[in-house]
């Protein structure tokens, strides 16, 4: 920015109420109290401006990282949307927190993923079905692809493991009943994700152990949707939608395996590994939804 006023030691600089080249006061015909109220004016709309410059700065930053990371246009948009519709049906609070939880069991994905050296997306939010991650390769092999989807429910049950024990410091007060129903809404979601059937985590996961543990999940979603109906509760479109996927994707397992056995091959040491973490996840998420259950009745 160039400089408005001769710099100090110039020549012609002198002090603030002295004339251009002298050292003399000017001798101005106008009241004195005018003009010091001119120079808090003028300080106010200088400090307005020195903020909105501020302001305009970092909004400039935030583009600038928005054109080097593309993919943030979409977690962010798609995550404003989608915290902005759960505001206005379950308050601001809930609605907000809900969206952080599903993005803390998507960023596991991604942890996971990036940690493995494969490249993925960030995640995207979409209302009503969750969010989902976007591999740009396809894994190696079956074990590459169940230790990426069981990141997500690992750090997901830690976030919600963590709601509950801030409920558990404060369970008398209001922000500690918002921590408690986050955290059975975050054990809810991430046990649903463990249903093994692809195109769920738990499917991906213990496609690892045997495909047959696919056709297992699509006989526990068969049950829960039939549960719904006999019920009289309104049919999850996302269990219908997880149904419905989840059968074309069994069938493509027990083709895969045929076509491409040496994806599946896997050693004993990483079938013991991954099948306990997912036992262990189960029983803790199994206990994290019986606790809280309990707790909001």
């Amino acid at each position: 920015m160039a400089d408005i006023y001769p710099k100090n030691g110039d020549p012609e600089y002198h002090a603030a109420d002295y004339g251009y080249g002298t050292n003399r006061p000017v001798q101005a015909d106008i009241p004195a109290q005018p003009g010091s109220r001119g120079r808090r004016n003028g300080g106010v709309v200088a400090g307005i401006l020195a903020v909105l410059g501020l302001v305009l700065s970092k909004l400039s930053y935030v583009g600038l990282l928005l054109l080097k990371f593309k993919g943030l246009w979409f977690t962010v948009v798609s995550t404003g949307v989608t915290a902005l519709i759960y505001a206005e049906l379950f308050g601001w609070a809930f609605g907000v927190g809900i969206v952080l939880l599903i993005l803390i069991h998507e960023s596991g994905h991604v942890v996971v993923a990036r940690i493995m050296g494969m490249p993925v997306t960030l995640p995207v939010m979409i209302p009503f079905l969750g969010a989902f991650v976007s591999m740009k390769q396809q894994p190696r092999s079956v074990a590459q692809e169940s230790i990426m989807a069981i990141g997500g429910p690992v750090l997901g049950s830690i976030a919600a493991g963590l709601c509950y024990v801030g409920y558990m410091t404060m369970p008398d007060s209001s922000t500690g009943q918002l921590l408690r129903a986050l955290a059975y809404f975050g054990f809810l979601i991430n046990l649903f994700n463990l249903i093994p059937l692809t195109p769920l985590d738990g499917g991906r996961v213990t496609s690892l152990l045997s495909k047959w543990f696919n056709v297992a999940g699509l006989l526990i979603a068969a049950g829960l949707l039939l549960f719904e109906i006999q019920t009289g509760t309104t049919v999850s479109p996302v269990l219908f939608l997880v149904l419905i996927f989840g059968a074309f994707a069994t069938w493509q397992r027990f083709r895969s395996t045929a076509l491409n056995p040496a994806y599946y091959a896997v050693d004993a040491q990483t079938k013991v590994v991954v099948g306990s973490l997912y036992l262990a996840l189960l029983f803790a998420l199994g206990l994290g939804m019986l606790e809280t259950s309990a707790i909001l009745r």
